[in-house]
Parts: C-alpha cells; sequence; structure tokens
C-alpha cells in the first residue's frame, strides 16, 4: 500500500520520479511526461503523512538536481581542477539546499490536506499556489537558482503564453494546476478534472492570440551570430591567444552591410585595456565592412583595480554593460578569507569579480534600444526589467564551454527563451560553444547553431515596442495571486471542515 511507502519503495520510486521530471526539460523534450511526474507526485502527497511526503519530495529534489546538474561536475573538477571530491560534495550540498524547497511543500501540503480533507480544494487551489510560492523563493533566496522551475518546460509552447502576464511563474502556476486536473481525473472526478484542463487550454489559446508588443516600425535589422567554439581549457592559454583574435576577426569577412554583429562572453580573453590597439583594428573593420555595430564580451576594469565581466559595443555607438547578476562560486566567493587562502593553496579560482552598477543604459543603434545580459542573467526574469519598455530587443552572450559537451546548454536556451515571452521581444543569443539563436517574440526559435561547432548563424529580427503586463508587474503577480489561492483555499476548506 502507499501509505506504507518506505525503504527501498520509498528511494525506488523518488528517482523514477524525478528521471520523468528530468526529462520533461530539454534537451529531452518529454513535457507530457514531466507534466505526469508532478501529477504522480501530488498522488503520493494526499497518501502519506507529512513526515514520509516531506521525505520523499526531498529525495525526488536531490535526485533531481544530482542528475539534471551533473555538468557542474565538468566546471568544478574538469575545467577548474578542484578534487573530484570536493566537486561532489559541492554538488551534494548545492543538491540537498534546493531538495529542502520540495521537503518543505510536501510536509506543508500534506499538513494543509488534512486539515481541509478535500481532494479538489488541495489540488486545484493548494498545490499549485504552494508550489508556486516556493519556487518564487528559490529564486530569490540567496541570490536565487531557478533553474528546473516548473514553467520552464513549457517554454514555447501554449501554455507558456501566460508568461507575458505574470512570468515563468505563472506558467509553473498553470503547469502545476494542469497536473492537479490530470490527476483529479483519476480519482473519480473526471468531470471536474476535464473541465479544468478544457479550461486551461482554452484559455492558454486565447491568451497567446494576444500580441501585446508590436514591430516598431516595418525594416528588419541584420544580425550576425559568432560562435567561436573555443574550449574552456584552452581559452585562456598564452599559446591560443593570437588564435582566438584571428579567428574572431576572421569572422567579419563575409558579414558586409550586417547591421549587427554579435560575439559571445569574454570573446577576446584579456583585460579591454590590454587589447586596445586590437579594439581599434576591429573598429577599422567594421567600419570597412559597413557594419554598423559589432558587440563583444571582454573583461573591464576600473581605476580601482576591480574588474568587471562586461559586454562592449564598436562601431555607431561605443558603450559598456558591467555584469550585475553575478554566479555564486563561479564568479564571487562569499566565503571567510581562511576559506579562500586554502582555495589559493590548491590553485582553485578564488578572485572575486566585480558587480556591475544597477543602473545601467541599454545600447543603442539608431532607434534600435539594445537590453544587454550576460550569461546567468537570462536566468532570472526580474533582472531585465530595468530596461523596459524603453528596450525593444535582448541581447545575451554567454559562455557555456565551462560544461563541457552536456545538457547545460540546452538547458540554458530553454530557459531563454522564456525572457522573450514575458517581454515580447526578440532575443539575440551568442555564445562560445552553443546553442547560439534568434529567438522570436512567442519564444520561438527561427535561427539556431549546432552547439560544439565553429559558426556564424545570420538572420533578421525587429524592434518592438508596447508594454507585457510581466514588464508592469514583474513576479510580484505571481506571488500576489499565488497567496491569494493558497489563503482561498486554507479557508475553505477550514469552513467546509467546521461546517
Amino acid at each position: 500500500m502507499i501509505h506504507q511507502l518506505s525503504g527501498p519503495k520509498l528511494y525506488l520510486s523518488s528517482i523514477a520520479l524525478s528521471l520523468s521530471y528530468l526529462i520533461g526539460f530539454e534537451p529531452f523534450g518529454y513535457q507530457f511526461i514531466g507534466l505526469l511526474a508532478v501529477s504522480a507526485l501530488f498522488y503520493f502527497a494526499i497518501n502519506l503523512n507529512e513526515n514520509r511526503a516531506a521525505l520523499l519530495f526531498f529525495l525526488f529534489g536531490f535526485f533531481l538536481y544530482c542528475t539534471g546538474l551533473y555538468w557542474l561536475y565538468i566546471s568544478i573538477h574538469i575545467v577548474s581542477g578542484a578534487p573530484k571530491i570536493l566537486a561532489i560534495l559541492l554538488i551534494a550540498i548545492l543538491s540537498i539546499y534546493l531538495s529542502l524547497f520540495h521537503s518543505l511543500f510536501g510536509f506543508i501540503f500534506v499538513k494543509l490536506h488534512k486539515r481541509i480533507a478535500n481532494e479538489w480544494i488541495s489540488l486545484l487551489l493548494i498545490a499549485p499556489s504552494l508550489w508556486t510560492l516556493l519556487e518564487i523563493f528559490r529564486g530569490y533566496f540567496l541570490t536565487g537558482f531557478p533553474w528546473f522551475s516548473l514553467g520552464y518546460m513549457e517554454s514555447g509552447s501554449l501554455i507558456s503564453s501566460w508568461a507575458t502576464i505574470g512570468g515563468v511563474f505563472l506558467v509553473s502556476m498553470v503547469m502545476a494546476m494542469a497536473s492537479s486536473a490530470i490527476l483529479l481525473t483519476f480519482l473519480n472526478k473526471r468531470v471536474l478534472g476535464s473541465l479544468i484542463i478544457v479550461i486551461l487550454i482554452i484559455s492558454s489559446y486565447l491568451l497567446g492570440m494576444v500580441n501585446w508588443t508590436h514591430k516598431s516600425n516595418e525594416s528588419s535589422y541584420q544580425v550576425a551570430l559568432v560562435q567561436g567554439n573555443i574550449e574552456q581549457d584552452k581559452k585562456w592559454l598564452g599559446s591560443e591567444f593570437e588564435n582566438t583574435l584571428t579567428l574572431y576577426a576572421s569572422s567579419l569577412s563575409n558579414l558586409e552591410g550586417t547591421d549587427l554583429v554579435i560575439w559571445p562572453e569574454v570573446a577576446i580573453p584579456s583585460l579591454k585595456r590590454n587589447v586596445e590597439g586590437y579594439l581599434e583594428y576591429l573598429d577599422m573593420k567594421i567600419k570597412e565592412k559597413d557594419i554598423q555595430m559589432l558587440i563583444l564580451g571582454i573583461n573591464t576594469q576600473d581605476q580601482n583595480g576591480q574588474v568587471f565581466n562586461s559586454m562592449i559595443s564598436l562601431g555607431e555607438e561605443e558603450n559598456i554593460y558591467q555584469k550585475r547578476h553575478l554566479v555564486p562560486f563561479g564568479e564571487y566567493f562569499p566565503v571567510t578569507e581562511g576559506i579562500r587562502s586554502w582555495m589559493q593553496s590548491i590553485n582553485l579560482p578564488s578572485r572575486d569579480i566585480a558587480k556591475g552598477d544597477r543602473d545601467q543604459q541599454p545600447f543603442n543603434l539608431g532607434n534600435l534600444r539594445m537590453l544587454p545580459s550576460i550569461c546567468y542573467e537570462d536566468i532570472f526574469g526580474s533582472d531585465v526589467l530595468d530596461f523596459f519598455p524603453q528596450s525593444n530587443v535582448i541581447i545575451n552572450i554567454t559562455n557555456n564551454a565551462w560544461f563541457g559537451k552536456s545538457i547545460a546548454s540546452a538547458q540554458h536556451l530553454q530557459m531563454s527563451r522564456m525572457r522573450a515571452i514575458e517581454s515580447g521581444r526578440y532575443l539575440l543569443r551568442s555564445t562560445n560553444t552553443g546553442i547560439s539563436a534568434i529567438i522570436g517574440p512567442k519564444g520561438k526559435i527561427h535561427e539556431t547553431s549546432r552547439p560544439h561547432e565553429y559558426s556564424v548563424i545570420t538572420g533578421s529580427f525587429f524592434p518592438m515596442e508596447g508594454r507585457t503586463p510581466y514588464m508592469l508587474w514583474g513576479d510580484t503577480f505571481s506571488l500576489l495571486l499565488s497567496i491569494f489561492l493558497m489563503t482561498m483555499g486554507v479557508i475553505i476548506g477550514m469552513l467546509r471542515f467546521k461546517n
């Protein structure tokens, strides 16, 4: 019986559920299986006591993050050279931390369900809202890590149209509600479950037909995204430096008349002040080729010696953007000086990158206003809101070479697509090893590169103007809606229980 689920059965169930949930994301893309995994999780929750549910959900999260984020091992051990045991330990600690949010869901949901004692109230009101609340908290707490948020499973699909209202977290809520409705159809509540599913499908379709934004003019811009495909372990070698400069400069050869060329994050592995001559050469080169602007990633340094992960532009306008949302334990290390000294003693990266100012300006090309973001920043919908509505296209430069030939690139691209949907803007994404892409305002990929290959992909895009509701409300709407639905569920359930 499921009520006595324990020992090996509990572990096997959590493993099966975590793998089913994982394959709902890219590069696998079996969204319906991922959706059913959530339905199964809810089924276990309403049939277990709070302690067993908390353990099941904790194990589900632990196995999900250990398997889904295995590529961190490549970054920590293979690329950075940390001892194997340290890499495994760090991944385990991160997985345990993230799993606590899932465990909290299991414990709190079962507690409330036992008090309410009504499946449709618990599943349609409490479960989706509590799931969303904990995702929002996980996406913000300690700088946030929203990887594997349920809503990202549906990037570019029918249900993703809700992102224009409340961002990825509202998509998560709708997905969780759909999972609950599927479960209700299997619990002899077929009419209610089927009705909710039909309502969600029709409303998602109608919402997808709404165009919150529109082209600011009928003239498109031509863009080229360069994917240098330079492996991370070679990127900073002195022997490869000249080859890197030559490779990127040669990418301009066949791009005459292109409006915009974009190179990836830290395309030039150097401080800007050390390659001023090369940048002057590039400026001259793009003028010869009638290229209006070149955007590239490079490190910059201020007068105090602080180093920034930056994006710069050459050509019609020269601008600098400094990354604002840094990767903990990747770009900065929130540790004591003693731990930092130990990291230095075993040749681990330990120097902090400086954080860019919150108030920075978009890049400008004529009437085109380009929102800049660097790598990790495009997994946070709230991070880009400062630049709207004046920005009419999103630029993202990324380097996923840290994670080798893993599934990380596909996962990251899936999350990036949600930023285009939330804002109703094109997103131009140039990466070092892939996956580079031109993404439309509805999340559709118009042009893309193959991962781990040198390529120059070209295409066109339109500047977009107008506001989506998400631009106005951000994640606040999803937060307040979650609190409202959960409160209503508790009140209705308690009144029903009292009567």
